[in-house]
C-alpha cells in the first residue's frame, strides 16, 4: 500500500507539471520561475524513483540467487571455491603463525563422557543407560546421541555405544542432575537468570581443578577450545565480522554497539561487548586467562545460573521435528536439574535441547511446558554461542530509515523489522517469512523505507563477499574457525535479508526482473 501511495505522488506531480506548463507562455517572468522550481523537484522525484526501482530490480535478482544458493546443493562453482579456500588455509604456507589454530581446536572431539557419567551416576544422579556422548556421523562435532540398539551395531564405533533395542521412550527422564554436582550461586532462585556470583564460583573451581569436587566435570571444561565465541576472537576475527555487520571500528580492539548513539549496523545488536564489560567491570574480576576461560565457558554453557554437567553437552535444535527434550530447572535449592524425553527417540538419533526456549517465534504458539522465555533470536544464538543455529530462525533488524539529506541535524529515524524464518513442512526448497512475532502481528508488516535498507545491506554484503571471501593474505591473519564462522554468518544475514524482502510485496516478480517501471503487488513464493 506504501509503495502505491509513492508512485501515484510521482504521477500527480507529472500531471501538475505539465497543466504548469501549458500556462508558462501566458505568464509573467515570476511565474515562469515557479515553474522552474517546480519542475527541478519534479525531476528530482522522478530521478529518485527511478533510482529506487532499479534498486529493487536488482536486489530482488540478488535475493532469488541467494536462496537458490542457500537452499539448494552445492555449485560445481562453490565446491571449487571450497577447495580454493582450504588451500589458502594451509596452516604450513603460514609462515608467521598467524592462523595458528592449536588454541581453538577440539582436545575433547573424541571424549566419550564416561568417566563424567560415572561420577555422576556414583553420586545419587542419574544418565539414562541409553544415552551416550560421541560424534555426529560426519565426525565433525560431539553431542548427546541415543545408543544403537543391540540387534543393529553396524554404525556403533565401540561397546559403548551398544544399547537397548527400544531406544529412549516418551517421559523417560535423560538425565537428574543433583543438587550438589550443579556448580551454582548461593542466592540461586528460580526466577534469577544472571549472576556475577555464578561465574566467580566458576573460576573458584577452575582454580581448584583437580581439587574440585567437580574435578571430572571441571577438567572437561577447562579443556574446551578457546576462541569460539564472537566476542573472544582475534582483532582480526573480529574487525572482519564489523566489516560485514557494516560497523567500522577506529581499532580492532573496540567494541561496538547497534545503540542509536553508534549509527546501527546489522545484528547482533551487541555484539563483541562480554568479557571486559562483564567480568571486569561489572563482576569486579580479575584478568587473567583462566578467569577468561571461566568466563566464556559459563556464558556459552549456562542454563541461567547454573552450570549443569551432562546436560550441557547437549547440542542445540528449535526444529520441532528434531528437538525431543524439555528440561526442568529446581525450583528451589537442594532439588536435582531433570532432563526428560517429550517423545519416542530412537536408537541412534541426537538427543537435543533448545539454548532459547520459548522464544518470540517458538513453534507451539500455545507455550505448552514454558517456564521462561528466551529473548534469544538466531543474531544472539551467534553472539553468545559463536554457531549459527538451523531453520527455525528469529531474526530482527534495527535500522535508520530517515533521510538525513532531506533534514540536515535531525537525530536518526530508527525502526525495527521482527520475522520468523521457517522451512516450508515438508519442502526444504522453500523457507516461510512471518512477520511479528507469536505477540505481535498487525503492523509489523515492512515498509518501503525497511526494503530499501534491506536492498543495500544485501548488495553490500554481496560485493563484500566477491572481494574478500578470496582473500587468502587476509585469512591467514585469523584463525580458521573464525574466517568460517564470520562467512558462515555473512551467509545467513543474506539469506534472512533476502527472505524478508521477497516476502515483502515490494519487490517486482520473478518475469518481471527486466527492467519495467512498476514494482510492488502482491507476495513471492519463497
Amino acid at each position: 500500500m506504501i509503495r502505491r501511495v509513492a508512485v501515484v505522488s510521482v504521477v500527480v506531480a507529472m500531471a501538475a507539471m505539465m497543466i504548469v506548463g501549458v500556462g508558462v507562455a501566458l505568464a509573467a517572468d515570476a511565474s515562469t520561475a515557479t515553474t522552474a522550481r517546480d519542475d527541478a523537484a519534479t525531476t528530482e522525484a522522478a530521478s529518485e524513483e527511478d533510482q529506487l526501482v532499479s534498486l529493487f530490480h536488482k536486489s530482488a535478482a540478488l535475493a532469488r540467487e541467494t536462496l537458490v544458493r542457500a537452499l539448494g546443493p552445492p555449485s560445481a562453482a562453490e565446491e571449487a571455491e571450497a577447495d580454493i579456500l582450504a588451500n589458502n588455509n594451509d596452516s604450513s604456507d603460514n609462515e608467521d603463525g598467524d592462523n595458528n589454530d592449536d588454541d581453538n581446536n577440539d582436545k575433547n572431539l573424541s571424549y566419550d563422557g564416561s568417566d563424567l557419567i560415572e561420577w555422576i551416576n556414583s553420586n545419587g544422579g542419574f544418565i539414562h543407560p541409553n544415552a551416550h556422548i560421541g560424534l555426529d556421523p560426519t565426525g565433525k562435532y560431539r553431542g548427546v546421541f541415543v545408543k544403537n540398539t543391540n540387534s543393529d551395531m553396524t554404525n556403533a564405533n565401540n561397546d559403548s555405544e551398544r544399547g537397548i533395542d527400544e531406544g529412549i521412550e516418551e517421559g523417560d527422564i535423560i538425565a537428574r542432575i543433583p543438587w550438589d554436582l550443579i556448580i551454582k550461586p548461593n542466592d540461586y532462585a528460580i526466577n534469577n537468570y544472571w549472576s556475577c556470583e555464578a561465574i566467580h564460583e566458576l573460576y573458584r573451581q577452575f582454580q581448584l581443578g583437580d581439587e574440585s569436587k567437580y574435578a571430572p566435570y571441571v577438567n572437561y571444561l577447562k579443556n574446551q577450545p578457546q576462541g569460539r565465541i564472537p566476542s573472544e576472537w582475534t582483532d582480526a576475527g573480529k574487525q572482519l565480522l564489523n566489516t560485514i555487520l557494516d560497523r567500522p571500528t577506529t581499532t580492532t580492539t573496540t567494541t561496538t554497539t547497534n545503540d542509536e548513539s553508534e549509527g546501527g549496523g546489522l545484528p547482533p545488536q551487541q555484539n563483541l561487548r562480554g568479557y571486559e564489560e562483564t567480568w571486569l567491570q561489572e563482576c569486579r574480576g580479575e584478568d587473567t586467562p583462566l578467569a577468561r576461560a571461566a568466563f566464556y565457558q559459563f556464558t556459552s554453557r549456562d542454563e541461567d545460573t547454573l552450570m549443569v554437567p551432562f546436560y550441557d553437552m547437549h547440542n542445540h535444535s528449535n526444529d520441532p521435528k528434531k528437538l525431543n527434550t524439555i528440561s526442568y530447572k529446581p525450583k528451589k535449592k537442594g532439588r536435582p536439574f531433570v532432563l526428560r524425553a517429550i517423545r519416542d527417540i530412537a536408537p541412534g538419533e541426537q538427543i537435543y535441547i533448545s539454548y532459547n526456549r520459548c522464544h518470540r517465534c517458538w513453534f507451539d504458539e500455545e507455550y505448552t511446558g514454558c517456564t521462561s522465555y528466551s529473548h534469544y533470536g538466531t543474531s544472539e544464538v551467534f553472539d553468545v554461542f559463536g554457531f549459527v543455529e538451523d531453520f527455525p530462525q528469529m531474526w530482527k533488524f534495527r535500522m535508520n530509515v530517515d533521510d538525513e539529506e532531506q533534514e540536515p541535524g535531525r537525530p536518526p529515524q530508527w525502526d525495527e523489522l521482527n520475522f520468523c524464518l521457517e522451512k516450508a513442512e515438508d519442502d526444504d526448497m522453500h523457507l516461510v517469512v512471518s512477520f511479528g512475532d507469536n505477540y505481535v502481528t498487525k503492523g509489523e508488516e515492512p515498509s518501503e523505507e525497511n526494503v530499501k535498507y534491506l536492498a543495500e545491506q544485501l548488495i553490500r554484503l554481496d560485493e563484500l563477499e566477491k572481494s574478500m571471501k578470496s582473500d587468502g593474505v587476509l585469512m591467514k591473519t585469523m584463525p580458521s574457525y573464525e574466517w568460517d564462522m564470520a562467512w558462515t554468518y555473512h551467509q545467513a544475514l543474506m539469506t534472512s535479508i533476502s527472505a524478508a524482502m521477497l516476502a515483502s510485496g515490494y519487490l517486482p516478480s520473478e518475469d518481471n526482473d527486466s527492467g519495467a517501471d512498476s514494482i510492488g503487488g502482491g507476495r513471492d513464493e519463497l
